[in-house]
Order: structure tokens, then C-alpha cells, then sequence
């Protein structure tokens, strides 16, 4: 699918697009301080990126969660925020398998003991397996596609919420893609997952919301990652932006508590200071949401 087939509002609703961080996101200008982060995934890529800038904006507690050993990054958070001239957080490393109940029973038992809160829950953790069609793609990669990108969100979502119900910023963010807008032949399994996840963070929303938690979705950006190896050609053709973009504008969202982003779908892309000033506009047309209800 050419770029210019593909809904232009899903790649960015203000009429700057953005491919790289700037100076209004930086996160050594954010002001994270008294935060404490859990990012799943975040051994690597996308996860690892937002970490760094988590300690870069100076959050006080990340945890760091993934399924392999992720010390390296542990080390690196506290360089950051050094390097940015920040207080050193509190790190750990969390060992998490979001496919395994009793590994995200285990992480959130060593949030509480470490941190005791949470404010705000990055779902970060995701596959993409070697596209394929329906009949071509093996049942058993594409129902894991969706253990770790629906069911995985799911898993420590539910787990973690009683605990950000005791309070804090009570923020919860569903990494998506802007392929849940769009149709593109055998990239089912992560697509439609995707679309999925955001109509999650519009039910945590309607179910939640008046208990003061925060949910929405976000588009990373497109970032060349080694998941997104396993694309078509054609599809890794239009992944131009960087890695720091999709973390930098997470910091500046969650930096501090913003409740008119509830439910909706936001993507990197989109200039933060030109969202911001359509806040208005967007709540009163209800946009950036998924649409269809029964009387519409």
C-alpha cells in the first residue's frame, strides 16, 4: 500500500508533522519529578528509548521491565539522568513475561515491595511476527501475536490497576501503530490486535475513568526497529522517524497529568504544542476516538 492510500489523520492530527524529537519535548526540560514508571518491553528499541527519557525528565522511580536481563539499561537510566543533570532515580530491572500470568503477578508483587505505587503503566511489550496471509500465516504465530500485544496489555493492565487505584497519576498507556486504521494484506494478526488495544484504552476509560485513571493509546511513531524487520518491504519503506521522537512526546504527554487525552488515539507525529492548543476543539467534537455505537 502506497503512504498516500493511508488515513493522513492517523499519522498526525496538526499540520506539522513531526520525524524527529525537538526542543519543545525534550525531556531534559520535563519535569517527571516524584514519578514512579513501570515501561514493559523495555530491554530494547522503542521501550528502552522511553526509559532513558524518563530519567532524562527525572522520574524518581522506573522500573524497567522485560524478559531477559536488562541491567545495561538499569546502568544506563542512571547515566542519563546524570548526564541531564537530574537527581538519580531509583531503577530496577523487573523480570516480565506478559504471556505468563504468574511472571506478571511476580513483577507487580516487586513494584509494590520496591516503589509501593505506581503512577504511571507504559504496555509497551510486542511482537510482530514474518507477515503473512489468514490461510498462510501459522495459527500458532498469530494467536502469540495477540498473547503479546492484546493479551499481554490485558494481563498487566488488570494487575496493575488495583494498585495505581491507591493513588498517584493513575496513567495507563496502550503502545499501539497507526496500522490499527489501516488494511494492509497480511499484517492481520498485528493490525487488527492493534485496533483491539485501542478500544481497550476507551473501556479502561468509560470503566475507570470517574476512579481518576488515565488511559489512552499512542502511535510510537514510525520507527525501523527488529520487529519492523519482519515487514513487508514496501511498509519498512515509510518507517523514517526516529526512536527518540516516539519517547520524547511519551515524557512530554505524561509529564504531567493531562484527563482530556482519556480514551483517544495519539500518535507522534502529531506537533505536541499544536495538539495541545486544539484541546478544546478535540474534546467538544469528541475526536480522536474510534466511532459506533448502538443509536448513532
Amino acid at each position: 500500500m502506497a503512504p498516500q492510500a493511508m488515513q493522513p489523520k492517523a499519522f498526525t492530527f496538526t499540520e506539522t508533522a513531526r520525524h524527529d524529537t525537538y526542543p519543545e519535548i525534550n525531556p531534559s526540560t520535563q519535569d517527571c519529578s516524584g514519578k514512579s514508571i513501570l515501561v514493559t518491553g523495555a530491554n530494547r528499541g522503542i521501550g528502552k528509548a522511553q526509559v532513558l527519557s524518563y530519567a532524562r525528565a527525572g522520574a524518581s522511580q522506573i522500573a524497567v521491565g522485560s524478559r531477559s536481563d536488562a541491567s545495561d539499561v538499569v546502568a544506563a537510566c542512571l547515566a542519563a539522568s546524570s548526564e541531564a543533570g537530574k537527581a538519580a532515580p531509583a531503577v530496577i530491572w523487573v523480570k516480565l513475561d506478559v504471556c505468563d500470568q504468574a511472571s506478571v503477578d511476580a513483577a507487580l508483587e516487586q513494584v509494590k515491595k520496591e516503589f509501593g505505587r505506581l503512577d504511571v503503566l507504559v504496555n509497551n511489550s510486542g511482537v510482530l511476527h514474518p507477515a503473512g496471509g489468514l490461510i498462510d500465516h501459522p495459527t500458532e504465530t498469530y494467536i502469540h501475536t495477540w498473547d503479546v500485544n492484546f493479551w499481554g496489555t490485558y494481563r498487566v493492565t488488570k494487575a496493575f490497576l488495583p494498585l495505581m487505584l491507591e493513588g498517584g497519576d493513575k496513567t495507563v498507556i496502550f503502545t499501539t501503530s497507526v496500522g490499527a486504521h489501516v488494511v494492509i494484506p497480511h499484517l492481520g494478526a498485528y493490525n487488527i490486535g492493534k485496533f483491539a488495544l485501542c478500544r481497550l484504552a476507551e473501556y479502561v476509560d468509560v470503566e475507570y475513568g470517574e476512579q481518576g485513571v488515565l488511559c489512552y493509546s499512542y502511535h510510537p511513531g514510525g520507527i525501523i526497529t527488529d520487529l519492523s524487520l519482519n515487514l513487508p518491504t514496501h511498509v519498512q519503506g515509510i518507517l523514517t522517524d526516529t526512536v527518540e521522537l516516539g519517547a520524547d512526546t511519551l515524557i512530554f504527554l505524561t509529564s504531567k497529568k493531562r484527563d482530556w487525552l482519556a480514551g483517544r488515539y495519539l500518535s507522534a507525529n502529531s506537533d505536541m504544542p499544536e495538539l495541545m492548543a486544539l484541546e478544546e476543539e478535540i474534546v467538544k467534537g469528541d475526536l480522536l476516538k474510534f466511532k459506533g455505537s448502538f443509536g448513532d
